[in-house]
C-alpha cells in the first residue's frame, strides 16, 4: 500500500509538473507581408533592399514584444501594421499607391479570432492610421465596415490623428504615378502592387489578422 500511495504521489507530481511547464510555455508568434505586389530584385538597390529589410525586422520585433509580454494578437497586429503605415516603404499609409486622380485612398480590415470580429475601412484620405481605425469600427461600432467621409466623421470623433492628404503622397509614388499616366496599357499588365499585412497568435491561443 505504502508502494502504491508513494507510487501515486509520484505520478500526481509528475503530471502536475507537467501542466505547470506546458502553461509556462505557451507558443505564439506573427507573420507579416510588406506587399503582395510585383517586386522585381534587379529593380532594387542593395541599399534599398537593406532598407526594407531592417524595417521589416523593425516590425517583427514589435510585434513579438508584444506576444512576448502577454499582449493581445490584435494588440501586436495593429502595431506591426501602423509601423507599416508610417513608413514610406509600402504600399500603405505614407507611400500608398495613388488612385487614378492622383490622390491616396486608404484600406485597412482586422479580424478577432477568439470572437470572429471583424472590422473594416475603405476610401480614406485623412485618417492617418487606418489600421487604427478599422479596429475602433470593429470595437466601438455595430459595423463591420466604413467608407469614406461618414468612416473620417468616425474616425474624428474617436479622436483619431487627421492629416492632410498630402501627407501620404511620396516622391517616389507620384514619380511612379507620373509614368503610369504616360503607359496606362502597360501598368495593367505589370504594374500590380499589394498592401501590407500581419496575422499574430498570442499566449491565450487567440489569432487575429489585419
Amino acid at each position: 500500500m505504502r508502494m502504491l500511495s508513494k507510487l501515486s504521489i509520484i505520478v500526481l507530481l509528475t503530471a502536475f509538473f507537467s501542466q505547470n511547464l506546458i502553461a509556462q510555455e505557451k507558443k505564439f508568434g506573427i507573420v507579416i507581408h510588406g506587399g503582395a505586389g510585383r517586386i522585381v530584385k534587379e529593380n532594387m538597390t542593395p541599399e534599398k533592399e537593406e532598407e526594407y529589410s531592417n524595417k521589416l525586422e523593425e516590425v517583427l520585433k514589435v510585434g513579438y514584444k508584444i506576444l512576448s509580454e502577454g499582449g493581445t494578437a490584435l494588440d501586436a497586429v495593429e502595431a506591426a501594421i501602423k509601423i507599416m503605415e508610417d513608413s514610406p516603404l509600402f504600399n500603405a499609409g505614407k507611400g500608398a499607391v495613388l488612385t487614378e486622380k492622383g490622390v491616396a485612398e486608404l484600406d485597412a480590415s482586422i479580424m478577432d479570432g477568439k470572437t470572429l470580429s471583424a472590422g473594416a475601412v475603405a476610401g480614406i484620405k485623412h485618417v492617418k492610421s487606418p489600421i487604427k481605425l478599422a479596429r475602433l469600427v470593429m470595437e466601438k461600432s455595430p459595423h463591420v465596415m466604413m467608407i469614406s467621409d461618414g468612416a473620417e466623421e468616425f474616425a474624428e470623433q474617436n479622436g483619431l490623428e487627421m492629416v492632410e492628404n498630402e501627407y501620404f503622397i511620396t516622391k517616389e509614388r507620384w514619380e511612379s504615378y507620373q509614368r503610369i499616366l504616360q503607359r496606362e496599357e502597360e501598368r495593367k499588365k505589370t504594374e500590380k502592387h499589394g498592401t501590407v499585412g500581419a496575422v499574430a497568435l498570442d499566449k491565450n491561443g487567440n489569432i487575429a489578422a489585419g
